[in-house]
């Protein structure tokens, strides 16, 4: 390719300027005399740049940027301070209003003066003249002199010269927004046709559709430097992703992982090797209130510090009396989000969300120990679709695409000190076109989270990961999740057990799973209330501790294999201040298909669920302490809950409400005297036994 302009190393200084003041003092003259340096600005930074004969070329930006004035050097208007510009071709330039026309000469005799200044004849002028007058729209005016012309009737009339002189290169302007929408239409069907003819274009503009529809080629001018982001498309996104008040933007920079991050008042957008890899809707946070969600974007934000990989800044939030706090680092492939919140007067939040959006180009996840696809986003998508259950105990998830390149596999993490969370995936309506991830910390009801002060909010890590990284966590997760029996599996997570079959993994318990509850000041306390740590596994054996966010009491699961069918646990429960438990249970809910149960003492059927039914009904009449209590189906596996407490647990079948759709075994422990249990500070052992699961012909021995 042939090239037409070639600019090196271009820079651009002004000297301030204060008006009369530089003639006064230490700001003028005083300077001058003592030859002192004068304060100077940098409008363009060490540019450089080759554009081809042929091309079309968009330069974009904020007002100041420096667009105006490297147009102004490459049509010679103004020299630059350093750096050479090579030009090989005429230049036709519409740089502003009026420049080149004289304001007494009508507007006739300025297309002569005009064109007679990019190199024309008048033999060449007269040629053309009517073209250049019926382009502008303008005839029945084209004898007045121009001084009475408006800005509008400017722009015509030298937009029409400048594209009519047969130029090499044509330099425009944002001068072009003057006109009105019919003009503008003529000036793009122009600009196509001197495109068709191979002529260089160069043009700045705020018109962001009319850039990504003419150019070859766009650039950003940001402090006066050139940033060329690849593609049209993502130095396009790239900018937009930067418009507002400068005060709550800021771009980190990862370079060890060619990672960006750019905050723009309350969105963080992010890109990995120059490419964005969220959607338009970026990263933000919610606070839900009277059912109504507030984004942080809708807030006056002000960065208080700024580094390359760091941020802190903070919002007000437009509707509300919150104030976020944000603080943001990025480096080893991770975007970290620490952030917390002030209430300025008593406010019931509803809950706290973290909002990731992403193309559709991530077509697959993996949550929960599963891999699923998200779905395609098809116009009849007039609702978002959330594709998985929340799950408490999941911190993390994997998302992959079908382009690892351009859109790498990320793992998002989250957490909070307090509250639980969980997190959701699915898709947007087809209008919004993209992948969301919800961060979702639900706040108690009075809870201290509703009064004026300041709470944290949690925090978000969302790392660039790999398909190796993900099968290395998926053995890790199956080791200290997973409890792997003969044909069967119990999977741990956060106040809960549940149980498949391995075959194809259908679950044998439900809703609820393997849990325990605590009858604590006439309220029913379940462990999956609690706040878990990770399960560690060692000498084959698991232990899992977990804390009440409300209540000064915590639980220890000690879990074990003693055989391919069996399961056994001690569970402690952890007091930290005197409480008294007025009963607490142990309790397996399973699928609504189990038909008949069994204790030491009795037998019997479920019976059906009535429509409707909110009560739970127990279904055994004796009430005797016992040992055990099974489970039978049709074409299931018997399911036994035992105590080796002896004389400390009452068996009981149960059909909870309707709405559950499960039958539970329950060991049941009540005072004897009180009417509580009285627990000092320590670790007490509240039940020792397990679940065993066998095929229905093999049945089990207690």
């Amino acid at each position: 390719m042939e090239p037409i302009i070639e600019l090196k190393n271009i820079s651009k200084v002004y000297p301030i300027r204060r008006g009369f003041r530089d003639l006064r003092g230490e700001g003028g003259l005083f300077r001058l005399f003592k030859k002192q340096k004068i304060e100077q600005t940098s409008v363009l930074n060490n540019i450089s740049l080759v554009i081809y004969r042929g091309e079309t070329v968009g330069i974009i930006g904020k007002n100041g940027s420096g667009k105006s004035t490297l147009l102004k050097i490459l049509a010679g208007v103004t020299a630059p301070t350093s750096g050479s510009v090579k030009v090989y071709g005429r230049v036709a330039s519409l740089l502003e209003l009026g420049a080149g026309f004289h304001p007494l000469l009508t507007g006739r005799e300025n297309i002569y003066l005009n064109a007679s200044l990019l190199g024309m004849r008048k033999r060449q002028v007269d040629e053309v003249i009517e073209q250049i007058i019926d382009f502008s729209g303008i005839r029945e005016f084209i004898d007045q002199p121009v001084d009475t012309y408006s800005s509008g009737m400017y722009v015509r009339l030298g937009f029409a010269i400048a594209s009519h002189v047969n130029p090499d290169i044509f330099l425009v302007d944002e001068v072009l927004a003057v006109g009105d929408e019919e003009f503008q239409r003529k000036c793009r069907w122009k600009i196509g046709e001197l495109r068709e003819q191979g002529k260089t274009i160069i043009f700045v503009s705020h018109d962001l559709g009319m850039v990504n529809a003419v150019c070859d080629r766009v650039f950003l001018l940001e402090n006066g430097t050139l940033v060329d982001r690849g593609s049209i498309t993502s130095t396009i996104n790239y900018y937009l992703r930067k418009i507002g008040k400068e005060e709550g933007i800021h771009t980190l920079i990862d370079t060890q992982s060619n990672l960006e991050a750019i905050f723009c008042h309350g969105r963080l957008s992010l890109f990995h090797d120059k490419n964005e890899i969220t959607s338009p809707l970026g990263i933000e946070q919610a606070f839900i209130y009277l059912q109504q969600i507030h984004s942080s974007t809708h807030g006056d934000w002000y960065i208080k510090e700024k580094r390359r990989n760091f941020l802190e800044g903070t919002g007000n939030l437009s509707r509300l009396p919150i104030k976020c706090n944000w603080k943001v680092t990025l480096e080893n492939k991770e975007l970290f989000i620490n952030s917390s919140y002030k209430l300025t007067r008593e406010l019931e939040i509803q809950s706290i969300e973290y909002r990731i959006f992403l193309p559709e180009n991530y077509n697959r996840f993996a949550f929960a120990g599963r891999e699923e696809n998200f779905t395609p986003i098809v116009p009849g998508n007039t609702s978002w679709t959330t594709l998985t259950p929340s799950k408490p105990d999941e911190k993390l998830i994997f998302i992959f695409s079908s382009d690892p390149k351009l859109y790498p596999t990320l793992k998002i993490e989250s957490s909070h000190p307090k509250l639980i969370t969980y997190i959701l995936v699915g898709n947007t309506d087809y209008t919004t076109r993209a992948r969301f991830i919800t961060v979702h910390a639900q706040i108690p009801k009075e809870n201290e989270y509703s009064l004026p002060g300041t709470f944290e909010a949690g925090t978000l890590k969302i790392s660039i990961s790999s398909e190796d990284e993900y099968k290395i966590w998926k053995e890790s997760y199956e080791l200290t999740k997973k409890i792997l029996l003969r044909e069967y599996y119990a999977r741990i997570g956060e106040g809960f057990i549940e149980f498949f079959q391995s075959i194809d993994n259908k679950p044998l318990t439900n809703a609820i799973h393997f849990h325990y509850q605590f009858k604590y000041r006439g309220l029913w306390l379940l462990s999956q209330s609690f706040l878990w740590d990770n399960p560690i596994l060692e000498n084959n054996k698991w232990t899992i501790k977990g804390k009440s966010p409300r209540f000064p009491v915590g639980l220890i699961w000690e879990l074990w294999k003693t055989s391919e069918s069996t399961i056994e646990m001690n569970t402690y429960l952890e007091v930290y201040s005197e409480v008294e438990i007025e009963e607490y249970n142990v309790s397996l809910a399973i699928k609504y298909d189990y038909s008949n149960w069994q204790t030491e003492f009795e037998s019997g059927e479920f019976s059906p669920i009535a429509e409707g039914e909110k009560d739970y009904i127990h279904l055994n009449k004796c009430y005797q302490p016992s040992n055990w209590i099974k489970a039978f189906g049709e074409d299931l596996p018997t399911i036994t809950l035992f105590t080796n407490m002896h004389q400390k647990f009452r068996m009981s079948p149960i059909n909870p409400d309707f709405y559950l759709s499960a039958r539970i075994l329950q060991a049941i422990a009540s005072p004897e005297q009180k009417g509580y249990f009285v627990f000092k500070q320590g670790k007490h052992l509240i039940f020792s036994g397990g679940v065993s699961i066998e095929k229905a012909s093999e049945g089990i021995s207690q």
